[in-house]
């Protein structure tokens, strides 16, 4: 056999190799679980190629039975697919194995129930991440350090990823990139995870809902977050809400709906939306999830010209119907900062804005704007997060406490409100 003879067997014996790992089905990305509650929890996964996927769930400790789900992912969701658990049994830890190929993740969470509304909840949570502007050491990330808060839930706040249209095959690759940064797995595996979009991972910058690519921005996330529901079914969008003990998350959609020159972040729906179920919520504490500041005067953000008038009907709702316990968690800036803003009847919405998870943070105010009580950032700080913890009600001094913390130096601020401040009374 000659040569060139030979380097062709070698060529074609190679390639054909190359085809078949390519066509091997495994887990590519995840598993990721989200939408827990007392009776239910769904698991996010990816895989190589469109193949099945079986999940099996056992009690850690109990009785020897398995749940076993079983789905496809298909080419035309990316690979993707949600696997959702109902009927499980309140504040049980549970074991699942998610099974592709020869490839398996395996890990454990534990069900929400009652007893959690007498202890204190902690979420951490981030926005924000630009590959490019990541600043930890190799083999570790700022979800690592997230995890090592052992919280019990994390949400994500919009720019994750970054793209510039908000394309479908832009959507789906930041994903998988973020998806592969070390730790992001160990994190979001057994910790319940929620998410949002903001602009970059929407659309173009600052944009809203009249762009484009809008409904392939949402079908994408919607692949790739097992948030408990998207919108409602006269209403598109990735809003909905969620019970976590004694806190109810409203986790909103500023974007979709957005419309600049109707001068409306939500759209009617979903605002009467949110209105009547801050009217109705029987929780505690109640957390609006919002992309931008509700301080921040830009024109995409509450304060800015084109929503300032519906985020001042909002807060003259919450209180005229003294609604107690209404916290606003927020994005976009890369920076730290809390707003305190008035919303009548000697009254103030608070709004927590932790820096960015891998960016070049915005510079601190100095001095500070009458409406805001801390702001800090700092370039060489590219990696931060925040975490809030929510007291019981039998802490009669404490009501929350938000803390920014640094993945570089750790804690580098932390700010208590008392009931008082969020106007509960028992």
């Amino acid at each position: 056999m000659t040569i060139r003879n030979c380097i062709s067997v070698l060529a074609i014996f190679c390639l054909s190799h190359a085809v078949f790992a390519d066509d091997t089905p495994n887990i590519s990305h995840g598993p990721m679980l989200g939408a827990v509650s007392e009776h239910t929890a769904r698991i996010w996964v990816r895989t190589t190629v469109p193949t099945d996927v079986t999940c099996a769930l056992s009690e850690v400790g109990g009785s020897s039975d398995q749940l076993t789900h079983k789905d496809q992912t298909k080419l035309a969701s990316d690979n993707t697919c949600i696997i959702t658990f109902d009927k499980l049994k309140k504040e049980t830890k549970y074991e699942y194995v998610v099974r592709v190929g020869k490839s398996e993740h395996k890990t454990t969470f534990t069900t929400l129930g009652p007893s959690l509304t007498k202890k204190g909840i902690r979420f951490v949570y981030g926005y924000g991440y630009n590959h490019k502007q990541n600043r930890m050491k190799p083999g570790t990330s700022v979800f690592t350090h997230m995890a090592a808060r052992k919280a019990n839930l994390i949400l994500f706040l919009g720019d994750f990823p970054y793209t510039a249209r908000g394309a479908r095959d832009e959507v789906r690759q930041g994903n998988k990139k973020i998806r592969e940064v070390p730790g992001f797995t160990q994190l979001t595996s057994s910790t319940p995870t929620y998410g949002i979009y903001d602009d970059h991972d929407f659309g173009p910058n600052d944009c809203d809902g009249t762009h484009k690519n809008a409904d392939e921005a949402l079908a994408v996330f919607k692949e790739y977050w097992p948030n408990p529901s998207y919108g409602l079914p006269e209403d598109k969008g990735i809003y909905c809400s969620f019970l976590v003990g004694d806190v109810e998350f409203f986790l909103l959609d500023g974007r979709y709906p957005a419309r600049m020159k109707q001068k409306t972040m939500l759209g009617k729906i979903q605002f009467k939306w949110l209105c009547d179920s801050l009217k109705t919520s029987k929780s505690r504490y109640k957390v609006l999830v919002s992309g931008t500041q509700f301080g921040r005067v830009k024109d995409d953000c509450w304060a800015g010209k084109y929503y300032l008038g519906e985020r001042n009907r909002l807060f003259t709702f919450i209180a005229e119907n003294e609604i107690s316990g209404v916290i606003g968690i927020s994005g976009d800036i890369h920076r730290s900062d809390i707003y305190k803003l008035p919303i009548g009847k000697d009254r103030y919405f608070y709004d927590f804005t932790p820096a960015a998870l891998a960016r070049n943070q915005h510079p601190s105010l100095d001095p500070l704007p009458k409406n805001m009580i801390h702001s800090y950032g700092k370039k060489t700080d590219s990696n931060m997060y925040g975490e809030i913890e929510f007291r019981p009600a039998s802490d009669k001094n404490v009501a929350i406490i938000f803390r920014s913390i640094s993945a570089k130096n750790g804690l580098v601020y932390e700010h208590k409100l008392t009931p008082n401040d969020l106007a509960l009374k028992d």
